[in-house]
């Protein structure tokens, strides 16, 4: 029980990470402003140049685990607020809370 209790109280709760991050990246075309959506009911949304692209996510102790509709999963690290992804075929993303 009391390591139950422990590793919830280490994890950041989802309502510490519900909210809208964005970042630049330069693509192949140029630069592209990518924008992330955390739902509080664990849904998720990416928006790059005028797609949406739908995922689930869950909070874990040091920030974020992102479950993509292809089966992928992407850990993201909480750094001040802000959200550092390591997307497979893109790199590091710092995705700044607003």
């Amino acid at each position: 029980m009391w390591l139950t209790l422990l590793a919830c109280l280490s994890c950041s709760g989802r309502a510490d990470l519900v909210g809208h991050y964005e970042t630049r990246h330069e693509g192949p075309d140029g630069a592209v402003t990518v924008v992330m959506v955390l739902a509080e009911d664990g849904s998720g949304k990416w928006e790059i140049g005028g797609e949406a692209l739908n995922f689930s996510w869950t909070p874990v102790a040091d920030g974020v685990r992102v479950h993509t509709r292809d089966g992928a999963v992407v850990e993201g690290v909480l750094e001040d607020g802000d959200l550092r992804l390591d997307v497979p075929g893109v790199g590091k993303l710092l995705f700044a809370r607003r």
